[in-house]
């Protein structure tokens, strides 16, 4: 019977995993950050108006 166990990546195999390789690719990934970004803030200032009692938003 095989013995599985989960491994956790170290600092050096996450940061070859994250780095990106090409220009196109370094572009992506900063596009997809600042989508991010904008979300999580939408999302913050959604919560905020939702907490305050500003329901006309939704």
């Amino acid at each position: 019977m095989a013995n599985l166990t989960d491994r956790v990546p170290d600092d050096t195999e996450i940061d070859a995993m994250t780095t990106p390789r090409g220009s196109k690719s370094t572009e992506s990934l900063q596009h997809k950050r600042q989508i991010k970004r904008r979300l999580e803030d939408f999302l913050e200032q959604a919560q905020l108006r939702k907490a305050i009692g500003d329901d006309d938003f939704f």
